[in-house]
């Protein structure tokens, strides 16, 4: 082998280790980066629940205050708890049956 082959071959094999320590590098952020989305992934759905929840309560709040107060909001709470009279009723009146 001549002394310019030998150059070129020492030059490759330093090109080929880099690409692999790019790429070594490379398998592990993205393993990194994998476990960051899950956790991100985990806490949005906790956050999701958390809001689920809150809005329940803040429905159930709104309804009772409007139970007691007046106003638009104390009409359609009205409503609403006529309609669920009327359903139950309804319920009743097949289990009668």
């Amino acid at each position: 082998m001549s002394a310019q082959g030998y150059e070129e071959y020492l030059m490759l094999r330093k090109s080929v280790e880099e690409l692999i320590a790019g790429h070594d590098e490379l398998v592990e952020l993205a393993a990194r980066l994998n476990n960051e989305l899950s956790e991100a992934r985990r806490q949005l759905a906790e956050k999701n629940e958390e809001v689920k929840e809150l809005q329940a309560r803040y429905e159930r709040a709104k309804f009772s205050g409007a139970i007691l107060g007046s106003g638009e909001d104390a009409l359609t709470a009205r409503r609403r708890v006529s309609e669920l009279v009327r359903e139950i009723d309804k319920c009743i009146a097949l289990l009668d049956r």
